[in-house]
């Protein structure tokens, strides 16, 4: 897909961060067991995505709940970033997506978006979840975040440092590559 193309397809998910630490492996001193704190209270924010699979490019809107109004948020922002341009939108059959308030916008906006669904239970064939997985591991696992705007923050900062950079993003593209030699 060529990145001046007059349509973009953005590949779109919801991940939910929390300030309860995902834990994954990590090194430590020969006999000793690394101990991650935990802030007692769990905290989160759900965040909705998508990612452009020409340019790498993340839009993305954080909310408090998964719900068809937070869903419409994004689309607009979605819609407002590839200004003048048609977006082809991978997406999930998340039940909030199917609102009739979600249904109703994007049959208003159906010359800006189109949406084409995902069989249930198949994420693997949504290329933004890698990009969620990638974040979980590097930016979110083993830290206590003092508060959830440290914990958003550093999500931000995570999603800036591969967003619009297609070449840094290998562990989601990549895998797509190594496919097509095997075959």
């Amino acid at each position: 897909m060529n990145k001046d193309a007059s349509e973009a397809l953005v590949f779109q998910d919801e991940v939910e961060i929390h300030r309860l630490p995902a834990l994954t492996r990590m090194w430590g001193p020969v006999g000793t067991q690394p101990e991650v704190p935990s802030p007692g209270k769990n905290e989160k924010k759900v965040v909705f995505g998508g990612v452009d699979y020409a340019t790498g490019k993340i839009v993305y809107t954080l909310a408090d709940t998964k719900s068809g109004w937070n869903f419409m948020v994004f689309l607009t922002a979605l819609v407002k970033a590839y200004a003048g341009r048609k977006v082809r939108l991978v997406c999930d059959n998340g039940r909030f997506h199917h609102t009739r308030a979600v249904g109703e916008w994007l049959a208003s906006h159906a010359d800006q978006l189109t949406i084409y669904w995902l069989p249930p239970y198949c994420p693997s064939l949504n290329l933004i979840e890698r990009l969620w997985g990638h974040l979980k591991r590097t930016v979110l696992a083993n830290v206590l975040f003092t508060t959830l705007d440290d914990l958003v923050q550093a999500f931000r900062r995570g999603v800036a440092r591969v967003n619009g950079h297609r070449s840094k993003m290998g562990f989601m593209f990549d895998h797509d590559d190594a496919q097509q030699k095997a075959a």
